[in-house]
């Protein structure tokens, strides 16, 4: 795999771990495709409207309402200025759909995530930890709800959680690269380097383990310890052209990977 294409990777990680609040929006959502063509093989379903959902034979499924609740959900927290009249409808909504289901199925694990959220977005941080306590408990085994929890537990700067939630996944699902690479960068931003190095270099190559290490230590202002494994990166790839640039940043000419050019 293209080490490029892992460094992007990798640094997209850095950012959600060292930039992330419990008021942070989230990731855009894609404009939904039009309703134009009726295709069998196709997997989106529109929204009907009043008067088709009037028709319609029977109430509408479990997993409709999760994915309309989802939607309006991810809608409100990706748009800071959504006019107020509207995010409270769409919330409101959502909160009634999520209460409905898991009055129903109190197990449900898509309803226990989308409720934890929209307390996340609704900033209902006692309610969001209720529900990761509820969903981790109910599903010991899952290992995608663990790393669901490590997410929102990170996000809420609460490492050591988000380390042991992130190991839980790992040991639930060990071919799981991204949950070694996660785990990595949360035991790095807690200072526990040796740990984070062990976990990452499990998934690259030993010098981008090492560069991202080093970007993680400058993150945690430690911009020594930061150059020394910038050049325990290009000792071991002195070809590693982004270890050498960001090193030149930090004010130390010592070294420079083959090639290098200022």
């Amino acid at each position: 795999m293209d080490g490029r294409w892992k460094l992007a990777l990798a640094g997209g990680l850095v950012a959600g771990l060292v930039g992330c609040t419990t008021t942070q929006s989230g990731p855009a959502i894609e404009p939904l495709p039009p309703a134009a063509v009726s295709n069998k093989n196709s997997v989106y379903v529109p929204e009907p409207t009043d008067d088709a959902a009037a028709n319609k034979d029977g109430p509408v499924s479990a997993n409709t309402k999760l994915v309309w609740a989802n939607m309006s959900v991810e809608a409100v927290g990706s748009d800071p200025n959504k006019p107020a009249a509207d995010r409270e409808r769409m919330l409101s909504q959502a909160r009634q759909v999520y209460q409905e289901i898991l009055a129903a199925d109190p197990k449900n694990v898509d309803a226990l995530m989308g409720q934890g959220e929209m307390y996340q977005v609704t900033g209902e941080t006692d309610r969001l930890t209720e529900v990761l306590t509820r969903a981790t408990k109910t599903h010991p085994g899952n290992a995608k709800v663990w790393a669901w929890a490590a997410v929102k537990y990170g996000q809420t700067k609460q490492w050591d959680l988000a380390c042991d939630a992130y190991g839980r996944a790992s040991k639930l699902d060990p071919d799981n690269r991204l949950y070694r690479i996660h785990l990595g960068f949360t035991l790095a931003r807690t200072g526990r380097y040796d740990e984070g190095y062990d976990f990452l270099s499990r998934s690259m190559r030993e010098a981008e383990a090492r560069y991202n290490l080093a970007m993680m230590m400058l993150h945690n202002g430690e911009a020594d310890r930061a150059k020394m494994e910038l050049k325990l990166a290009l000792k071991a790839d002195p070809n590693f052209a982004v270890a050498g640039e960001k090193l030149a940043t930090l004010g130390d000419g010592q070294v420079r990977p083959v090639g290098y050019q200022q």
